[in-house]
């Protein structure tokens, strides 16, 4: 079998336009091959020196340097590692650049499936940085020094950082003592990731190690807590072996809602929105989309974030969600508020071939769609009892929201508004909520 050549160190690339991930897309002369690339750090109209990281399908991928002559566009990125760092990939565009990028890109979605909304709603839009209450900060051990970061661009290195401008700064600030405490441990080269959490008034540290620690290691943590404040929990493999550190005991994180008299518990391995400034305003516009329903499911409906507050307005709730830590979460949040009587939780692969019949009631006038990047699956168009008038779809993907919105618009729905909500600054996210009506 034939070596594959190297890639090139640098090259010279003209940007012609951005692709659907916002990189800008060229291409080069190799001898009689053209090359397409696709360029971090790069904007329409600019000349760039590349350097080139990873080839895919034929397609070449690397950081470009800031050119001499900047398009008009650009802004200086806030981060020393930008981009090198796969964290961040827009830095270097402004927010309102990003989320015209973002917003076109849902529409093109959007017309390919020949759904066309009544409404653009202006994107809702938060702190662009120190935004990010959760991560998975990956960590490498390079000699004696142990680094702490997320993974590069194109590349599954660790970042050589010390701090991170998109995490919640209480976050930020563990990076530097994880490092310090990291090399101590005799178990420092086989920890091949930490998680980080933050709620309204605590942090969290869920250290994974892939051999048993020594007693000197959990002094070592125990040190550790004491000096950030910060909760520290162990794994040893999947998330059922998250444990407080020895004579510790765990604590659950928390967020309010303050504007519906809210606040729910989580655990720090849990899936919660990462942006609660984005996330207050999500459950507030999700929620008036359903306006004047009365008997609401909430599907996907993880640990309660969209049911409480449904239940606070006055509706009765019926959420299912697959995970059953979750339901058991999300029934404690309901007995934590006090709603416990207008909701019921259920668990439900709502993928599975079972979900085609909801153990709800039959006299549903609303829904709540936030399901993962795959979107809604196979038994949406199942789900549409009569009765229902109105539907709230949370999505994080544009392409997968479209799809859907075109089953709801063959089953009678059309969509009254959407609009992009900007979850994750200076990525390639599109977070989207859509309002559909029965026509």
């Amino acid at each position: 079998m034939a070596r594959r050549k190297p890639l090139p160190a640098a090259l010279e690339v003209t940007v012609e336009d951005l692709d659907a991930d916002l990189c800008g897309m060229g291409e080069v002369q190799q001898g009689e091959t053209t090359r397409q690339v696709r360029l971090r750090n790069a904007l329409p109209g600019e000349q760039v020196v590349a350097r080139m990281l990873k080839r895919r399908r034929g397609i070449w991928y690397g950081n470009a340097a800031v050119p001499e002559a900047s398009a008009p566009q650009r802004r200086e990125a806030a981060c020393e590692v930008f981009p090198r760092c796969g964290g961040c990939a827009l830095q270097h565009m402004s927010g309102e650049v990003q989320l015209s990028h973002k917003e076109r890109q849902l529409a093109a979605f959007l017309e390919a499936e020949a759904v066309v909304p009544a409404a653009w709603r202006p994107a809702i839009t938060g702190p662009q940085f120190g935004y990010r209450r959760k991560a998975r900060l990956g960590v490498r051990m390079v000699g004696e020094q142990v680094f702490v970061g997320f993974r590069e661009s194109f590349a599954s290195r660790v970042v050589d950082m010390q701090s991170c401008p998109a995490l919640d700064p209480r976050l930020s600030a563990l990076i530097v003592p994880l490092r310090d405490m990291l090399v101590l441990l005799s178990v420092s080269r086989v920890v091949p990731q930490i998680e980080v959490a933050a709620g309204d008034l605590r942090v969290a540290v869920v250290i994974r190690h892939l051999q048993p620690l020594t007693a000197d290691d959990e002094q070592i943590l125990l040190a550790f807590a004491g000096r950030t404040g910060a909760d520290v929990y162990t794994q040893s493999g999947g998330y059922e072996t998250v444990q407080p550190l020895p004579g510790k005991e765990a604590h659950l994180l928390s967020y309010g809602l303050p504007e519906f008299g809210l606040d729910l518990e989580f655990s720090a391995v849990e899936f919660t929105q990462v942006n609660m400034h984005i996330n207050r305003a999500l459950v507030r516009h999700a929620s008036s989309g359903l306006k004047g329903c009365r008997r609401v499911a909430d599907l996907f409906c993880g640990l309660g974030n969209f049911s409480s507050v449904l239940a606070r307005r006055g509706a009765r709730v019926w959420g299912i969600e697959a995970s059953e830590a979750a339901i058991a979460r999300a029934d404690a949040n309901a007995r934590r508020n006090g709603i416990q009587n207008r909701v019921t939780f259920a668990v439900g692969d709502l993928y599975g071939e079972e979900a085609a019949e909801l153990p709800v009631p039959d006299d549903l006038d609303g829904l709540l769609l936030d399901p993962p990047r795959s979107g809604a699956g196979p038994h949406l168009a199942s789900w549409l009892k009569p009765s229902i008038r109105k539907i709230a779809y949370v999505s994080c993907n544009p392409a997968t929201f479209a799809t859907d919105a075109r089953v709801l618009q063959d089953a009678g729905f059309s969509l009254a508004e959407v609009g992009v909500f900007d979850m994750f600054p200076q990525t390639t996210h599109v977070e989207t909520l859509g309002v559909f009506v029965r026509s």
